[in-house]
């Protein structure tokens, strides 16, 4: 609030009422003949206003007052010309956000984080592999390719049928955990995750439930169809030779996506099981128990995984 004499207008959380002008003023032009209130001014004041209509109207105008601070201090809402501004906007913001960066486009960024998560695997196949070394690198790419992949795009999907905005988007302490299970071989390989921010309206536990569901079960699904495969191709049913047979790629690839599932299951920190598990719980362990129903049996067909020669 500021003091109302014309040559101060000094800032102060406590002004003084003057019963004759009506004004309000700092502690140093309280008294009346201090900001000049005329004799005119006084009589009119003492004969018309009484001592408790001159408390309300300093109440009043105080009140006044501190509303029009808390209004300037409020900040302007941002008003979007259409839908596609409003995500344009949203982007911007995110990648300035502290702890994230982009390369540029959102597809660049999906590449850069699919090559350096094949690059993980693909290095460990590198040294496992006795012969054939470059198989590592193509195995790995197939192995991100059906299970990492898929996993972020229904996310990202399911998000966006939500009405929310989402982006994949590369995270800064992301690449440094993913670097560092590269150099000691274990580890958290994630550099980058899909950003979810709501647009018309917010997330309700629903909504977060179902973007979250969506990774893991499209894992689910693509175990499942896999693992069928791996069973008709193992037994010979279907014919399958050469690497692609040693071990069996469709039993690889269900077996990832089992494991890759069941990692983001776990009712912890962010991941998807923590959010699935709030919202229903029915849901969550029947997500876990075909997860685990798909990896039991890929791995007695297959216990090595990916320690291969």
């Amino acid at each position: 609030m500021k003091c109302e004499h014309p040559d101060c207008g000094a800032e102060a959380d406590i002004l003084f009422y003057c019963r004759y002008c009506g004004g309000s003023f700092c502690v140093n032009h309280r008294d009346s003949n201090m900001h000049k209130c005329s004799p005119q001014q006084k009589s009119e004041q003492t004969t018309g206003t009484s001592p408790e209509e001159a408390v309300k109207q300093f109440v009043y105008r105080a009140a006044q007052a501190a509303q029009q601070a808390q209004a300037q201090q409020q900040p302007t809402p941002v008003t979007f010309a259409s839908e596609e501004e409003q995500k344009k906007y949203i982007e911007q913001r995110l990648v300035k956000s502290s702890g994230l960066f982009s390369l540029g486009s959102e597809l660049v960024d999906i590449i850069f984080g699919f090559a350096l998560i094949v690059l993980v695997f693909g290095f460990f196949q590198y040294f496992y592999r006795e012969d054939n070394k470059w198989w590592g690198f193509l195995l790995s790419a197939v192995l991100v390719g059906t299970a990492f992949l898929p996993h972020e795009l229904a996310h990202k999907i399911v998000a966006m049928m939500r009405g929310q905005f989402a982006r994949y988007i590369l995270w800064v302490r992301g690449m440094m955990f993913t670097l560092l299970t590269l150099i000691i071989g274990i580890g958290l390989i994630v550099p980058g995750f899909v950003a979810i921010v709501p647009m018309s309206k917010q997330m309700d536990k629903r909504d977060i439930g179902l973007v979250s569901l969506a990774g893991p079960a499209t894992n689910a699904v693509i175990g499942l169809v896999s693992i069928i495969f791996g069973f008709l191709t193992h037994y010979g049913v279907i014919p399958l030779a050469g690497l692609a047979a040693s071990p069996n790629i469709f039993i690889l690839i269900a077996q990832f996506n089992a494991l890759i599932a069941l990692f983001n299951c776990l009712p912890v920190w962010q991941l998807d099981g923590a959010k699935i598990l709030k919202w229903n719980k029915i849901i969550y362990f029947v997500l876990v128990a075909i997860n685990v129903a798909i990896a039991i049996p890929t791995f007695i067909l297959n216990p090595g995984f990916l320690n291969v020669t």
